[in-house]
């Protein structure tokens, strides 16, 4: 058995896997995050964006998910100095899960953008921020625009409340750019490509995009877990 984690900048997921395959997992807000959540004498497999958060588990032996690990993804096109370990699980289960070319949307907290070639080249992607950061942006950095909650759907012509502009311009605007960027990985391979989708926003874009494949809410914890099989053939 391996504890899997995949410490976001706003939930932690948290797995036990086992023979291949996870058998559970649960999300907890990543600043609550402990060394306690985690039970001894069993293998810890982690990625994270948040690097401060190692310090949280020394002492405790962890393979963590790095740039240069031999994972047979080439590398060589992307600044490797600068790329999230979640991105790069995304890309190792990408490999392992679909038919390349595919290309991984992850809608957390920042929407990233992950394009693997035929020939399992990484060829970079994008990153644009989420729609819950569009709203605290929005709210934080201006003197009366209010915090509009997620749940608030946006209206189906232009807003006429506040609220409702808002919403229309940060999820509706956020689609545009989603299906924009896709069609900009799509003529990056200039062949037929698999697009899916993971995180925990994943839900309202597949609602409102088509021509995406939901790849459930683990599949980063997935890349995580060939990771470390794959660490531990290479010993």
């Amino acid at each position: 058995m391996v504890i899997l984690l995949n410490i976001g900048n706003t939930h932690t997921g948290i797995a036990e896997a086992a023979a291949g395959g996870i058998l559970s997992s649960r999300k907890v807000l990543t600043a609550e995050l402990t060394a306690a959540m985690l039970p001894p004498g069993i293998p810890v497999a982690a990625a994270t964006v948040v690097p401060k958060f190692r310090a949280r588990f020394k002492g405790r032996e962890i393979f963590w998910l790095e740039p240069g690990f031999p994972c047979g993804i080439d590398l060589s096109r992307i600044d490797q100095s600068t790329c999230g370990a979640d991105r790069l699980a995304n890309v190792i289960a990408l490999a392992e899960f679909f038919p390349l070319p595919a290309l991984c949307i992850d809608f957390g907290t920042a929407v990233t953008f992950e394009l693997l070639d035929e020939n399992r080249v990484f060829r970079g992607g994008a990153i644009v921020p989420g729609r819950k950061l569009l709203r605290n942006s929005l709210h934080d950095y201006t003197a009366q625009l209010p915090l509009a909650e997620l749940e608030i759907p946006p209206p189906a012509g232009p807003g006429t409340t506040t609220v409702e502009q808002m919403c229309l311009g940060m999820d509706i605007g956020l689609v545009g750019a989603v299906k924009e960027l896709i069609g900009i990985m799509r003529r990056a391979v200039n062949t037929d490509l698999k697009v899916v989708a993971t995180g925990g926003d994943a839900g309202f874009f597949i609602k409102n995009l088509s021509g995406i494949e939901y790849a459930g809410d683990d599949f980063t914890l997935k890349g995580i877990l060939k990771a470390w099989e794959i660490n531990c053939k290479c010993r």
